[in-house]
């Protein structure tokens, strides 16, 4: 089975099994589960860990049958253009948001229907997946977009450009000169699209929980990384909301803790 069709296959599981699910997993006495969205540098390898990463992810789920699907431009783009999702996702909450965020992304995720243009229509697509949990969003200004979902954990990959260069010229079997031309080319074309459609800045660390240089991990030890790392953030807030405390009422707007896992004595690729 090709990458995509295999992303297709869990993409279309996810989705019956939330079509048929029952209402009161998603209430708020069964929050739902975690999520996880991913931005990265053109070439620091994400696509090699898709896989491995999905699957390790489902091994840490509790419940039955667990499906976590990755979410990336083109799955996005099927859900908008098939009306998967009809329901609207909850309300943008500025005031619970993970780290600072734009006045101009508040605006743009609470224009009516009627003005929403097509970043507002995916924007809507990545807040009910992950809201329903173990969704996996690729891009997109997806930490922004999620930034006041509390289940939602922000990860950034980053890598070496020259390495990022080798890695594109491989994969597409390109000359180094091209290769470089599409890291240097994409990395703006991310960002660009981060700063019109959020206001903010791909690369500022506040806006994520990990940023991970991939150059100084194997790829095995980079899945368990984020997945481990997401895992254990989701049981601590878990613990929180169950302990005395969390019924006090909402709690001052967090900016999340950074990791740096840029570690000289890891296992390089």
């Amino acid at each position: 089975m090709s990458d995509r069709d295999y992303l297709l296959e869990r993409m279309e599981r996810y989705l019956r099994k939330r079509a048929t699910a029952d209402s009161a997993v998603l209430s708020e006495n069964q929050p739902p589960g975690p999520s996880l969205t991913i931005s990265r540098q053109c070439g620091a390898g994400l696509s090699r860990i898709e896989r491995p990463l999905l699957e390790y992810l489902d091994s840490l789920e509790s419940g039955p049958s667990p499906s976590w699907a990755l979410f990336d431009q083109s799955l996005l783009g099927r859900l908008v253009d098939d009306q998967r999702l009809p329901r609207i996702a909850g309300p943008f909450l500025a005031e619970r948001a993970k780290f600072p965020v734009t006045e101009s992304l508040r605006e743009r995720l609470s224009l009516p229907r009627t003005e929403w243009t097509l970043f507002n229509h995916s924007a809507n697509a990545i807040r009910q997946v992950c809201q329903a949990g173990q969704a996996l969003v690729v891009g997109r200004a997806g930490n922004f977009i999620t930034a006041d979902l509390g289940n939602t954990f922000h990860v950034r990959l980053i890598a070496d450009k020259k390495s990022r260069i080798g890695f594109v010229l491989k994969r597409h079997r390109i000359d180094a000169k091209d290769a470089a031309e599409v890291v240097e080319e994409t990395d703006k074309a991310r960002a660009r699209f981060v700063h019109r459609h959020a206001g903010g800045d791909i690369d500022d660390a506040v806006g994520y929980h990990l940023v991970l240089n991939t150059d100084h991990f194997a790829d095995d030890v980079a899945v368990r990384v984020i997945a481990d790392s997401m895992h254990e953030w989701a049981e601590a807030r878990s613990s929180d909301l169950e302990s005395p405390s969390a019924g006090r009422g909402p709690e001052s707007p967090s900016r999340g803790n950074i990791i740096d896992a840029d570690f000289e004595n890891s296992r390089p690729q």
